[in-house]
């Protein structure tokens, strides 16, 4: 039976502390520095207005009529793995915690900071905040894994493109290592090291939370159908977004492949995911430049191809907001 919640907004938070705001000040700054480089020196703003001026609209709704079943997809998924333990969640709500999410993320640090909010929303339909975590956490994981394979196995077969693209590889082995720690996280040896910490007034508590965090995911072992389920689905969202990214080249009229667009989206996706700038501002606009260098396009064109993007984001980010207004 689906519990009825609240609706309410956010509980009133402290004020971030100092340390805290600094960092985001600076992940703004950073953000802002590297994008005014990329236009001072690369792409001046009249040749990005004037590729913008030449793209076709036909395509760009077409890339945005996506968003909508790329939503519908994620809330699925998000749905089939919080039913596997045991938190039964309306998918309509979860689509529109999603476009909230998408709210957030475009002020918080990385392209996944909405998901803390996804997680509280979640929460209200557990009986754990630690369980609505690695829920979200393992529906988000699961995207970023089969991102990372078809870079992998799309470079595999591109190897000239992935050697004069030097970006490429770094965020291949940047993504590995993290597929790499991520597993080890879950190995009994780190199981008996968290277990060994000393468990004082201060470490107690989150030594418990992270060991329960952990046997939440490695419960996903008795779940190997729900999780079978949400892979697949995360299989069809991530193609899902590659195929959006291929409409907004054909709106620019690029000469690009559309197998290669299997290599650069994910590589473009994991680099502007890194925690050090705003919803990866500046690194999206970089990676885009350095990438399309290969295919000789010019990097006003980068730069608005990666910008009508995150024009869209920014629409999403509305309707979320209103959504977000709405609660209150």
């Amino acid at each position: 039976m689906v519990r009825i919640v609240s609706m309410n907004p956010l509980p009133e938070r402290r004020p971030p502390s100092r340390r805290r705001t600094l960092l985001l000040l600076l992940k703004i700054v950073f953000s802002a520095s590297v994008l005014a480089l990329i236009i001072i020196f690369k792409a001046p703003i009249r040749d990005i207005l004037e590729v913008l001026r030449t793209v076709g609209p036909g395509w760009l709704v077409a890339a945005f009529s996506l968003h909508g079943i790329g939503i519908l997809v994620s809330a699925y998924r998000w749905q089939i793995l919080a039913r596997a333990q045991g938190d039964e969640i309306p998918l309509g709500y979860l689509m529109m915690s999603y476009l909230v999410g998408t709210f957030f993320n475009n002020f918080l640090p990385s392209s996944y900071g909405g998901d803390i909010v996804r997680i509280w929303d979640g929460s209200r339909f557990s009986s754990s905040l630690i369980r609505a975590s690695a829920i979200v956490v393992v529906e988000r994981a699961t995207g970023i894994i089969v991102l990372f394979l078809f870079a992998l196995f799309a470079s595999l077969f591109r190897l000239d493109m992935a050697n004069d693209v030097p970006v490429i590889w770094a965020a291949l082995v940047i993504g590995l290592a993290g597929l790499v720690l991520a597993a080890l996280f879950f190995t009994p040896l780190a199981e008996r090291t968290l277990r060994a910490l000393p468990g004082g007034k201060l470490l107690r508590a989150p030594k418990e939370k992270l060991l329960a965090f952990r046997a939440i995911i490695l419960d996903y072992r008795h779940h190997k159908g729900a999780f079978l389920r949400a892979s697949f689905w995360a299989l069809v969202l991530q193609a899902n977004v590659v195929v959006y990214f291929f409409f907004i080249g054909k709106a620019f009229r690029l000469d690009i492949g559309f197998p290669d667009y299997f290599i650069f989206v994910p590589i473009v996706l994991l680099v502007q995911a890194l925690p050090v700038t705003i919803n990866g501002l500046g690194l999206r606009e970089g990676s885009t430049v350095e990438i399309f260098k290969y295919y000789l396009i010019p990097a006003g064109t980068a730069v608005a191809f990666s910008l009508v993007d995150v024009g869209f984001r920014l629409v999403l980010g509305a309707v979320g907001g209103i959504i977000y207004a709405s609660r209150k």
